[in-house]
């Protein structure tokens, strides 16, 4: 699967200002998020990156359908 980086819905993966964009709420919130584990995320050294389809689900299932 090719994409592109010109194209952010084509995105698998994001960083936390990216995310919080997306969600319409601040990187604080998306903070919060991680800290209660409503979302999944990886970290590489200082890296976090979160798996877009992942945290739509996890949010959908939670009864955040607003923004997505």
């Amino acid at each position: 699967m090719q994409t592109t980086d010109n194209n952010p819905s084509d995105r698998r993966f994001a960083d936390k200002t990216t995310l919080a964009q997306r969600y319409g709420v601040s990187p604080r919130t998306i903070s919060n998020w991680m800290s209660t584990g409503l979302l999944a995320f990886f970290k590489i050294k200082r890296v976090v990156r979160f798996d877009i389809p992942a945290c739509d689900a996890a949010l959908r299932q939670h009864g955040f359908t607003n923004h997505f």
